[in-house]
């Protein structure tokens, strides 16, 4: 792990000189030559960023991982807004050539507006899942702000999807009238209830079995859970009276040892509810655990 931070050290400080020379070539004379050996160079930070986060992301903790995934994401922001204002200066190159002002005229193709106002930006990775919790806050934070032009918001969208969504996108060129298609094109391909139910239930059943006994593992599994519900009642979806079936589904996702002490708690022959399965994974089996001496207190979450 320590060479792995130390290889993230570097390879920020290589963004971080990458993009003070950018900014700079925003400001002089550039030819084509000039701009492809940037490119070059971001293409090979690209490489370096992706390898990164991919070591980096498989290999933290549990407790770790949403640090370094904000950090990551960070990265790759700044690589997008390095290729728009390559793409940008090239493209401005070319008009020049052809003795026209045509950059003028259209403002979002002017490179001051790559000069973006900073938002945290919410990420959506082409999961159907993670499509509503997006629509919302990019509408919050970017499509409903008036203070924003649509090449902006366009901007901001490119910037904000990973995936084939970004591949969805990416031949659509930056200009006022383009963030509607742009985003009509998202909505058509991910406003779909069917494909979003199934992939929260998907995700629900094909939830990994924990092997032994763990406190983060058993939070993972309460939590995927409560997503997948939590999605699927946006989507009118009766998950209400499901309880019995995701009590069947989640005992088949325990350890052995958690399993052995929630049937044994299961004395009354009542059928219990998620409510009381989700109690019992992340708290109260902690009394019972404390009558049990042989096994270990696994969930001081």
């Amino acid at each position: 792990m320590d060479a792995i931070l130390k290889q993230k050290k570097i390879v920020k400080g290589k963004l971080t000189r990458l993009v003070s020379k950018i900014d700079d070539l925003q400001n002089q004379a550039n030819s084509e030559s000039i701009i492809e050996v940037y490119e070059k160079d971001v293409n090979l930070i690209d490489t370096e960023v992706n390898n990164l986060n991919d070591n980096l992301l498989s290999t933290c903790t549990d407790e770790d991982f949403n640090g370094y995934e904000i950090e990551m994401h960070d990265l790759f922001s700044k690589l997008d807004t390095l290729k728009i204002i390559l793409k940008e200066e090239m493209k401005k190159l070319v008009r020049n050539d052809n003795n026209t002002n045509a950059c003028q005229n259209i403002a979002n193709t002017n490179v001051n507006n790559l000069k973006l106002p900073r938002i945290e930006l919410p990420v959506f990775t082409s999961n159907y899942m993670e499509w509503i919790s997006f629509r919302d806050l990019f509408l919050a934070t970017v499509g409903n702000n008036n203070t924003l032009s649509n090449s902006q918001k366009l901007q901001y969208l490119k910037l904000s999807v990973k995936g084939e969504a970004a591949t969805l996108l990416q031949s659509i060129q930056i200009t006022n009238y383009n963030y509607q298609k742009a985003w009509n094109a998202l909505t058509e391909r991910y406003e779909n209830e069917a494909e979003i139910i199934n992939a929260a239930l998907n995700k629900l059943v094909s939830q990994p079995v924990l092997k032994q006994e763990s406190a983060s593992g058993l939070r993972k599994i309460i939590d995927t859970t409560q997503q997948c519900i939590d999605t699927l009642q946006i989507l009118k979806q009766p998950v209400e009276h499901w309880d019995t079936l995701i009590i069947f589904l989640l005992r088949g996702k325990l350890d052995p040892e958690t399993l052995r002490v929630w049937t044994l708690e299961q004395t009354n022959k009542k059928n219990p509810s998620f409510a009381q399965f989700k109690s019992f994974v992340l708290g109260d089996c902690n009394r019972f655990f404390s009558q049990v001496p042989e096994r270990k207190n696994i969930c001081s979450l």
